[in-house]
């Protein structure tokens, strides 16, 4: 299912990166200074050793690697740096108790880092939960908290980008948070259900490029890969989105290769974030502006969805993350746009879209515990689509600047409208 021909990407980023047996002397790697943000102050705070020592056992001499992670127990900045032994994360910022899903913390991690090691191109890997654009909660509380948002609590921001007990980041705050003029080349996102086009859209002007999976990222996600992987994030000998791609592609290979039975289940993007205005305005025109209006359960059950339904004490059980290309695809059948406006929407999904790739299957497929789901389609981009069982949920998407560029020009005069849902 890769969208591109990565492989051969691999081969001459590899070879750009190692080169081959020549003497000694070689000009050494160029360098791109990476913020690792570990928000762990949750669930996964049982991570934070093992990934200190399998970032520390990646480390190579001339990276520029810093972590901020926070535990239960307190936040500090570490900086990777050698040792006779090897490695290690030299504390040199403590903070102690703080909220990590704050866009105030984020922002104050990258300022630091930028003002104590001055670049012209970073990288920020992010570990922690997300749910995509939802309102903070709405994961498993469709209902109480779509409805707290929409009723103007917070502002109808979306707070799902990180968590921090149960306080969660907004994709705005995040945005927000970067601070102007940093040149944040990309953004890793260790974390679930960040390949939206919500989210994507909303980081565009603030990074270039997002690394992020439409499904849920299974645990251990990217750890077993920074023992070799942590030269792709931090090496410049090659454009940002092919070290990148190359370095989905090992996680894909790992998955493929070592991960058995549910554990064997991935799906990755490397989306280029300039690229999303367009899209936007390609997915508008393909689907002659319907595109997020209220859908029947006729075309919802035809589209490939990549949550779990009733997993996460959700109720009702509705998927809530479908894949974008699929959507479009079927909606331009039913609304009666031209050819030319689809072909348009896939050349701007393909400029969109630098890289994808998932497993035939997600814990299991269709019909295993745990609400697997066989993945038929995944065009590297998901959306949101409106449906009947969710209205303050839907109430709260008209917030996002997704929905207003994909769907607003047309909604803005809707008095007469049947608002029948679009089979």
């Amino acid at each position: 299912m890769a969208r591109a021909a990565t492989g051969l990407w691999l081969v001459l980023v590899c070879a750009l990166l190692w080169g081959c047996d020549c003497p000694a002397e070689e000009a050494p790697v160029p360098r791109r200074p990476l913020v690792v943000y570990l928000a762990l102050d949750n669930d996964l705070s049982g991570e934070c050793d093992a990934r200190l020592t399998a970032l520390c056992s990646g480390w190579r001499a001339g990276m520029d690697v810093w972590v901020y992670a926070d535990t239960p127990s307190g936040a500090s900045l570490r900086h990777l740096e050698p040792t006779p032994s090897g490695a290690e994360a030299r504390t040199v910022e403590t903070y102690g108790d703080e909220n990590s899903a704050s866009g105030a913390t984020l922002g104050r991690v990258l300022r630091s880092v930028w003002q104590r090691s001055p670049s012209d191109g970073y990288g920020l890997l992010f570990f922690s939960h997300a749910t995509g654009w939802l309102p903070e909660g709405a994961l498993a509380r469709p209902h109480a908290e779509a409805a707290a948002v929409a009723s103007g609590a917070g502002g109808g921001a979306t707070r799902t980008l990180g968590r921090d007990g149960s306080a969660e980041m907004s994709p705005e705050a995040f945005a927000a948070a970067i601070p102007e003029g940093m040149p944040l080349d990309y953004i890793a996102f260790e974390a679930c259900f960040v390949a939206g086009a919500e989210v994507a859209l909303e980081l565009c002007g603030r990074t270039e490029l997002l690394l992020a999976s439409s499904a849920e990222l299974l645990v251990p996600g990217f750890r077993p890969l920074y023992g070799d992987g942590l030269e792709l994030l931090t090496s410049r000998r090659a454009p940002a989105e092919h070290l990148l791609a190359a370095f989905a592609e090992r996680y894909m290979r790992y998955v493929r290769q070592e991960c058995t039975g549910a554990y064997r289940s991935a799906t990755l993007s490397v989306i280029r974030t300039s690229s999303l205005p367009a899209l936007a305005s390609a997915v508008h025109r393909a689907t002659a502006g319907r595109a997020g209006e209220m859908a029947s359960e006729e075309l919802l059950s035809q589209l490939q969805h990549f949550d779990r339904p009733g997993q996460y004490g959700d109720r009702p059980a509705a998927a809530r993350f479908f894949d974008l290309e699929d959507y479009v695809e079927r909606l331009h059948a039913a609304s009666g746009a031209d050819m030319a406006s689809l072909a348009a929407f896939r050349a701007a999904l393909e400029d969109a879209v630098v890289w994808s790739d998932a497993t035939e299957q997600f814990m299991g497929g269709a019909g295993a515990p745990y609400g697997g789901f066989d993945i038929a389609r995944h065009g590297g981009l998901t959306t949101y689509v409106p449906r009947a069982e969710f209205p303050s949920l839907n109430d709260s998407y008209t917030h996002t600047a997704w929905w207003r560029a994909v769907a607003a020009p047309v909604c803005a005069n809707t008095e007469n409208d049947t608002n029948e849902p679009l089979r």
